[in-house]
């Protein structure tokens, strides 16, 4: 009850902020303070109402369907603390809590000066009063009686949890969605301040206020999608770091706009022009946020989706398209009610041997990937099925070598006016690089001509930054942050293309203690050991232990493989051996152990069927179930015993027998019976198929097994059958991620600075 008064408290506080504000953009400024207020008690709202839900999980408040839906007991703190976002209304709330919290770093930055605050803040009000709406609709603060209505009994309290979803059991989990939702949230700032500036018809000044937002939003939702991308190669074992799916486009799509704008931003801020195309890119980027919400939290995606949400409700549903409709809607109305100032904003045309030239062709190059993908994203809306990866792939590569090669370009052009003669010779030192390093790997095996272009674009424009970057270090350190971004994005494309484009991969059966060789390493499988995840005692886990040799050094490699009660299902962890200019990677597929019959000792039998092996005949009579009910909670369990009542000729006797089954833990452990006087042969019940008449009726299988000829065969060992793979220059990859995010960084520190001066 507290949780939803708290949501509805706030939602009610931002709207009357909104409409303060507003009038207070009207010329009403009596009403600026109760804007301010009416703010700090919505912030204080929200970061209750997110205390309250944490507290909920912390003191295991099972009687809410959203605390016992996603966590339990046994959970460590870290993962418990998690389950806080881990739903779909959880990721409600904490998209909610990064916004209030970001507001509140906003007010503090509008309020001084003439920084559009009741323009910024009537529109940023507007945004928390619908995640506010969202949050009634999707409440995690419903009681399970509420939820499963009729199911439970009112007031019924769970005596655990139940638990967190296997795949979000780890360490990323914590700071991930956290990362991703605060670029999410940030990117209102510098849309609001894009209406802001419509609203007050300012065109100038705005984005000196809003290009550090634009900057920290670039760099933490750049981090975050990163982030996401390691989680998926290094823990959950898909194989790679990116995979085009709808999720992972929906957070990268709005963050190429964002690095698009970033760019045309700093352009209007030397030439003054690229106004228009500036407004337009900032609020494109925050609807590309709402529209990729919608695409991952309406459930529309789920079948074409690996890890979208399910279907919320209609209710969320209809909130989710009125929440994209109207701020859309209000971008539409405002950039029409200022159409005729926009018109009369045309700058001087820009000369093409320029900086702010090659930087717009860049933006229009960065806006044309977002828009390849977002097509490909959306397609699964209007056709059913989803688009491969090789469409990704092939659109995007040109696209990538002409921003490789536009970075390092426009870098070695001056603002408005260029000496071509001294362009072209500033190209000849890391053109010359670029060509003899690009050899290089045409020599070691780099023969497509379109990834060696990418190669060479992304060698160029990694050695015009670093030629720059050392030289603004002795000059001007503060603006070394663009260079540094930019070659970590040169470093990330070299990354991507080593570890993608020429990973090899081979599928490998290792039989227990017998060494294969793959990859020039020798793969030995020497068994499973059991080991006990503190966060989920429920499940035995299993480590696969892999030796791997090479040039008389061995290491143990440990992928992880269990049957999980929460998914019904194997989960699969890789494990990976990292070197200096490769990744030795280990996926498990699956372990095959030894059949406990072959083939030729087993008879499948009817009722009242008789048939012979060897000297004996054997006749199946019915099942014994004893107090097992077929289909019943003790079956349900995975713990019982069923038989099977068998009549067993041989020369001298015949003898009713009944083999059985015991089960544990939904493991079989098949009981041998034998004839009195006879050890020649043991009988098992394998196997039991209970059907209609029309169907074939009840049979069941039977093992007839003869000892003599058994002992003389050699047993065959378990198989752990797995994926291994080489990823080359992976770590260029991940080290390019932490120097653009450094770039990113110093870049924010300059401009705030420059805003202070």
């Amino acid at each position: 009850m507290i949780g939803k008064f708290l949501v509805y408290a706030f939602f009610t506080t931002a709207l009357l902020s909104s409409l303060s504000y507003y009038l207070t953009h009207l010329g009403k400024e009596k009403f600026l303070k109760a804007g301010r207020l009416f703010f700090h008690l919505t912030a204080i709202g929200i970061l209750s109402t997110a205390a309250f839900l944490m507290y909920s999980i912390l003191t295991h408040q099972y009687q809410l369907a959203y605390v016992w839906e996603q966590s339990n007991s046994e959970l460590q703190l870290p993962l418990l603390m998690s389950t806080f976002y881990s739903g779909q209304e959880g990721s409600f709330m904490l998209w909610t809590t990064m916004t209030g919290i970001i507001g509140i770093f906003l007010l503090n930055y509008v309020s001084k000066g003439d920084r559009l605050e009741p323009q910024v803040m009537s529109i940023f009000t507007l945004i928390i009063s619908f995640l506010g709406l969202i949050l009634i609709l999707k409440s995690p603060f419903l009681y399970i009686w509420e939820k499963f209505p009729g199911e439970v009994e009112a007031g019924f309290m769970p005596e655990d949890g139940r638990g967190l979803n296997p795949l979000l059991q780890n360490f990323w989990i914590v700071i991930h969605p956290p990362t991703l939702f605060l670029g999410f949230s940030s990117l209102a700032a510098p849309f609001c301040f894009a209406i802001g500036t419509l609203m007050k018809n300012r065109y100038n000044d705005w984005i000196k206020f809003s290009l550090p937002w634009l900057l920290f939003s670039g760099m933490i939702l750049g981090l975050g999608i990163m982030m996401g991308g390691y989680w998926a190669y290094g823990i959950l074992g898909w194989g790679g770091y990116w995979a085009w799916d709808p999720v992972e486009n929906s957070s990268f799509v709005p963050w190429l706009v964002v690095v698009a704008c970033i760019h045309t931003m700093i352009a209007q801020k030397r030439t003054g022009g690229y106004k228009k195309m500036n407004l337009i890119l900032c609020i494109a980027a925050y609807l590309l946020v709402l529209y990729s919400t919608f695409l991952t939290r309406s459930g529309i995606l789920g079948d074409s989706s690996v890890h979208s949400f399910v279907d919320p409700g209609y209710e969320v549903y209809l909130a989710l398209i009125v929440f994209i409709s109207l701020f859309t809607l209000i971008s539409v109305a405002a950039i029409i009610y200022r159409l005729k100032e926009l018109k009369a904003l045309n700058a001087e045309p820009n000369k093409m041997l320029s900086r702010e030239s090659t930087l717009f062709i860049g933006s229009v190059t960065l806006c044309a990937a977002a828009l390849v993908v977002l097509a490909g994203t959306t397609w699964p809306i209007f056709q059913k099925g989803t688009i491969d990866a090789a469409f990704y792939n092939k659109m995007n590569l040109p696209i990538a070598i002409m921003i490789a090669l536009i970075n390092g370009i426009s870098l070695l052009l001056k603002w408005k006016q260029n000496d071509e003669k001294r362009f072209f010779k500033s190209l000849i030192f890391p053109l010359t690089l670029a060509i003899i390093v690009t050899l290089g790997l045409v020599f070691i095996g780099v023969q497509d001509f379109l990834i060696a272009l990418f190669a060479l674009a992304s060698l160029f424009t990694f050695f015009v930054n670093a030629e720059l970057a050392v030289n603004a270090f002795r000059k001007n350190k503060t603006s070394i942050g663009a260079y540094i971004a930019h070659i970590g994005i040169a470093l990330v494309f070299l990354g991507i293309i080593g570890s993608s484009k020429y990973s090899e991969e081979e599928n490998i059966s290792l039989e227990l203690n017998k060494p294969q060789e793959a990859f020039g390493y020798t793969l030995t499988y020497i068994g499973a050991t059991p080991f006990e995840d503190p966060n989920n005692k429920r499940d035995t886990k299993y480590h696969f232990n892999v030796k791997i040799e090479k040039d008389n050094k061995e290491m143990l490699l440990q992928p992880v493989m269990y049957y999980s009660e929460y998914s019904k299902g194997v989960m699969k962890n890789p494990d990976i051996a990292n070197f200096a200019t490769k990744d030795l990677y280990l996926s498990p597929m699956g372990l095959v152990e030894p059949e406990a019959f072959s083939e030729n000792e087993m008879l499948e039998l009817k009722k009242g069927e008789e048939k012979t092996v060897g000297d004996v005949s054997v006749m199946f009579s019915d099942f014994d179930f004893g107090n097992v009910e077929m289909g019943g909670s003790e079956m349900q369990s995975g713990n019982y015993v069923i038989g099977a009542k068998i009549k067993v000729k041989d020369s001298k006797f015949t003898e009713t027998l009944e083999p059985k089954i015991k089960y544990t833990d939904g493991n079989p452990e098949y009981l041998a019976s034998n004839i009195s006087g006879n050890d020649t042969y043991s009988f098992y019940f394998v196997k039991m198929s209970v059907k209609g008449e029309a169907e074939g009726g009840a049979t069941a299988t039977i093992a007839v097994v003869n000892n003599k000829l058994t002992s003389q065969k050699p047993k065959a060992d378990e198989t752990l059958v797995l994926t291994a793979s080489i990823k080359p220059f992976i770590n260029v990859l991940w080290a390019g991620t932490v120097i653009l995010v450094t770039g990113f960084f110093i870049s924010i520190l300059r401009r705030r600075k420059e805003l202070l001066k």
